[in-house]
Order: C-alpha cells, then structure tokens, then sequence
C-alpha cells in the first residue's frame, strides 16, 4: 500500500463517500448508493478498487431472495494524513489490518529535488 496512492484514492468523492459510509458500520452497495446518490454501477466500481487496495473489505454477506447474497462493506481506513512541509509532500496512512492489528504507512515525496 502506497500512502501517496491511498491519499490520491481518498480525494475521489465517490470513493471519499464510500470509505465515510462504511467506517462505523457495515453496509450494502445499494444502501452506499442510495444514501449518497452514488449511481449504483459506479458505487460496485469503486468498491472493488477499494477492495483491491485493502481499504474495505467484505463484513458478512447476507442471504437474499435471488440466491446471490447480499454482501456488506466495512472500511479498514483510520486516518489519512497529507501534509507539505519543508518542499516535501508526506502522506501518512492508518488502517486496520485483516487480523484488526493497526497498519500505517507512511511515503514522502521530495519536491525540491530537480528531476533529470
């Protein structure tokens, strides 16, 4: 998990709203969409991102009437922090691991340095 790359992810509104929406409690896609009008195929697009980036995961799935499962979200992000100090960029990231041990990484970006 790159911190830069999480914090780029984190400023996406969709994905902002989604990890906001999943931070207390487990909750559907569907209610994800409603709640926050996020159009339902966008709302699975960015859940599977975020799935791949480890930053939610699925909760429980539940049984519905059509046989598929009714799967609930839960989003392992604690804090993301960014900051500009000194012509360096650091981003810090707090999450929970998949055994709900505390995973932070950290990455900085020196922007005073020329590139070649």
């Amino acid at each position: 998990m790159e911190a830069l790359h999480v914090s780029q992810t984190v400023m996406d509104e969709y994905s902002a709203r989604i990890l906001l929406g999943t931070f207390d409690r487990a909750v559907s896609a569907l209610e994800l969409s409603q709640r926050f009008r996020i159009p339902i195929a966008a709302c699975y697009r960015r859940i599977r991102q975020l799935e791949q980036m480890g930053l939610v995961y699925c909760e429980r799935e539940l049984p519905s009437r059509n046989g598929k499962g009714l799967q609930l979200f839960r989003s392992r992000l604690k804090s993301v922090r960014i900051a500009l100090e000194e012509g360096r960029l650091r981003a810090q990231v707090l999450m929970d691991g998949p055994s709900s041990e505390p995973l932070a990484s950290e990455q900085v970006l020196n922007l005073s340095e020329r590139r070649a």
